[in-house]
């Protein structure tokens, strides 16, 4: 189900975020709704399992809960670009692919997801308001075929913007699709591409990224990390999704006209696998070599005992000693 944000679910989190407790006429009051619609988000944050205590005087928040505003984010925005923050959705990916709309681009934000997608079919771990759901959909003057080193430009796109939110990121890309900081994933990326006619093809840009669930635990997701972990204190996810689509606007603007080899040092760079021995799984297939960055196509260079061999698609793991 599609729960857009609304005025009043950001309005009422804005009053309890000072930690106080507020009667539901107090707050209804404020917002000009009436005592029942304040109930009904209520109830619907509970559900996201958001902390808040109803006692007999008032509702306050455990801690403070910060949303995404469209506000905020249009600073970051070039003119005559569709902004859509979504409460919560099925998928930020599913929802611009099925968009009739021709409007390009198209950002789209949740702040919780029902039915987050990862590469390959997984699942992705959504909690309410904690981190960064995000979708641009963009249409490229491009075949399909010449889509190549998408999803790594992203990659790339996405680890500048959090080397601007802060210095103290050190962010990393592991080949195809991961962002790693500290030898632990952050984030990942998801592309779905649709060829259109005369030669055109729109692109869902995917990211999810985390950023303030340091006292979530997540069972069965791997070796994860935060962004809040890494700096020891909560993040203005407005911001790190500004900076993030701004990065990916200058960034589809270049492919677009040079393509992906123009980013090659950038991957060089920011290559988390790089002279790494590692395993790639592709199919049935598992293959060990040594990582030894990638073609301007994005494929990756594996170095094995019959020698240098490149590869389009796979998962990859570090093989430790």
């Amino acid at each position: 189900m599609i729960h857009e944000l609304s005025s009043t679910t950001l309005g009422l989190l804005n009053i309890l975020n000072d930690g106080q407790r507020h009667a539901g006429t107090e707050i209804a009051e404020i917002l000009g709704v009436s005592r029942m619609a304040v109930w009904k988000v209520i109830q619907r944050l509970k559900n996201y399992n958001i902390g808040i205590k109803s006692e007999h005087l008032g509702y306050s928040l455990e801690s403070p809960l910060l949303l995404l505003e469209k506000s905020k984010l249009q600073k970051y925005l070039p003119k005559d670009v569709a902004l859509d923050i979504f409460e919560s959705l099925p998928s930020s990916n599913d929802y611009l692919r099925n968009l009739t709309s021709t409007t390009s681009p198209h950002i789209c934000l949740a702040e919780h997801q029902t039915h987050g997608r990862g590469r390959l079919g997984r699942s992705w771990a959504s909690p309410f308001g904690r981190n960064i759901y995000c979708s641009m959909s963009y249409v490229f003057k491009k075949d399909i075929s010449e889509m190549a080193g998408l999803s790594l430009l992203v990659g790339i796109l996405t680890a500048k913007a959090l080397e601007v939110v802060d210095q103290r990121f050190k962010p990393r890309l592991k080949w195809p699709n991961d962002i790693y900081i500290d030898g632990k994933k952050v984030g990942g990326i998801l592309i779905d591409l649709i060829a259109e006619a005369n030669g055109t093809c729109k692109a869902i840009l995917g990211i999810g990224l985390n950023v303030n669930m340091k006292d979530i635990p997540l069972k069965g997701v791997g070796n994860w990390t935060c962004l809040e972990e890494l700096v020891d204190q909560k993040l203005d996810r407005n911001e790190v999704a500004g900076e993030m689509i701004n990065s990916l606007f200058k960034g589809m603007e270049t492919f677009a006209s040079r393509g992906f080899p123009s980013f090659l040092p950038d991957w060089k760079r920011l290559d988390f696998l790089d002279n790494k021995k590692v395993t790639l799984t592709s199919g049935q297939e598992a293959h060990s070599g040594i990582a030894k960055g990638i073609s301007p196509q994005g494929h990756l260079f594996l170095e094995l005992p019959q020698g240098l061999k490149q590869f389009s698609y796979g998962d990859t793991r570090l093989v430790k000693d």
